[in-house]
């Protein structure tokens, strides 16, 4: 299932480009049923755009369901059906791959994003922090016994493709400085090379730490492992097909669990305030 959803997702965002281009330049010829072009158009420059500003926004989360972007595509759809119901073959097949965007941008928000059942046992509010070993930007093992000295935040994130994990990083370091005064540790922890690791921990401006998790053995340990949870094609930029669900764990500085978001949607996560509030009730 999730081999499926990796290819899903590459290849619905590569529809939406083609859909959208082929669309947009039928409009700028005047081609015939013009209104059928422009209706595909609204069938599939929102999504996309859904997308493009995933990646240029600062924000790490979404609307479960984004009805600006889903109203729209299906009014997109609507106006297809309409004209190829009035024209006949006429109108072509432009019904049908608006049809197909719309089943598709549907599929993203309902089977894409979401995980299911959700609940690693390791990470339940209370328990002790399990052993478990990461690795340094310098190459030096880690373990998870020292973040048991001070409350620290463990942020488990998929890696820099994905638009929402760099945006919840760059969230967390705007407010570095509000936590870190209530004595909390950041720590960023991916299954990606530790060149990828340096490259983003470059570009942020707070002192979090960068920590890989190599082939995914914490991930599995914890029950937070995503098999197959990078978008296909990904892997020829060098990042491996599992990946791990986006976490959030919270403790305290006994190094018990006060605090752990096992999201079951990527595109919803929490915000700092959320951590901020915990750590002053806890004091």
């Amino acid at each position: 299932m999730n081999l499926l959803k990796s290819i899903f997702i590459s290849a619905f965002i590569g529809w939406l480009a083609v859909i959208s281009g082929s669309a947009l330049i039928q409009l700028s010829s005047g081609s015939e049923p013009l209104l059928s072009w422009l209706g595909l158009s609204l069938a599939a420059l929102p999504p996309l755009f859904f997308f493009i500003k995933a990646f240029l926004a600062s924000s790490p989360r979404t609307a479960r369901h984004p009805v600006e972007v889903s109203v729209p595509s299906a009014l997109g759809l609507a106006i297809t059906m309409a004209v190829s119901y009035r024209y006949g073959e006429a109108a072509g097949n432009l019904h049908v791959w608006a049809g197909i965007t719309v089943l598709g941008w549907f599929t993203y928000l309902r089977w894409y994003s979401v995980f299911s059942h959700r609940n690693a046992e390791a990470l339940k509010t209370g328990n002790i922090l399990p052993d478990f070993r990461l690795e340094s930007l310098d190459g030096h093992v880690v373990s998870s016994e020292s973040f048991k000295a001070k409350p620290h935040l463990l942020l488990f994130y998929r890696g820099n493709w994905c638009p929402f994990c760099t945006a919840q990083i760059k969230e967390l370091a705007n407010a570095y400085q509000r936590l870190e005064k209530l004595g909390l540790s950041i720590v960023l922890i991916s299954p990606q090379s530790i060149r990828k690791n340096q490259s983003l921990a470059d570009r942020i401006e707070a002192p979090m730490t960068f920590l890989r998790d190599r082939n995914n053995l914490a991930a599995r340990q914890l029950g937070i492992l995503h098999e197959w949870g990078t978008p296909m094609g990904l892997q020829l930029l060098g990042y491996q097909s599992d990946t791990v669900m986006p976490t959030i764990v919270l403790t305290n500085a006994l190094g018990e669990i006060v605090f752990t978001d096992q999201t079951d949607n990527y595109r919803v996560r929490p915000e700092p305030e959320v951590f901020e509030a915990l750590l002053k009730a806890t004091r």
